[in-house]
């Protein structure tokens, strides 16, 4: 067993390495812009939608930590272990990691299709992870009513 308060404090660690750590030190933002100019076309990225989401499962572990003192460290280590690889991927360039080379038209194919499989394999950790975590809390909820 782990307590909630433990817990708790893990999920705003990995809400403030999303979100704050990004910001200041990688200048990177939630919103990117294709062409900046008279025509400029906003893309939300994949981080602002974890951010929010991260927001209400510490929420949520902050409301769990008020019901009860101690949460199933196995379950725990299974949502960290989803949720951490997808928030590390958004921080990581692939493209500079997996060596894009643009005069290779076979090699940009392939490396386009890697980034995009490991992007979609870490998003669907994390939301397994926090639907995981949704599963657990009605059940911890349902057992105290």
């Amino acid at each position: 067993m782990m307590k909630t308060k433990t817990t708790f404090l893990i999920c705003i660690f990995l809400l403030v390495l999303l979100f704050p750590y990004s910001i200041l030190y990688l200048t990177s933002n939630f919103l990117s812009s294709v062409i900046p100019g008279w025509h400029t076309t906003i893309y939300p990225l994949a981080t602002l939608l974890k951010f929010i989401i991260l927001l209400i499962v510490a929420f949520y572990y902050w409301k769990l930590s008020k019901i009860i003192t101690e949460v199933n460290f196995k379950k725990f280590i299974i949502y960290f272990l989803l949720t951490l690889p997808a928030i590390i991927i958004t921080k990581l360039d692939l493209y500079t990691i997996l060596h894009f080379r643009s005069n290779d038209p076979e090699g940009v194919m392939t490396t386009i299709r890697a980034v995009i499989f490991i992007r979609i394999f870490t998003n669907i950790l994390f939301f397994t992870g926090q639907i995981l975590f949704a599963v657990y809390y009605k059940k911890q909820s349902r057992k105290l009513t």
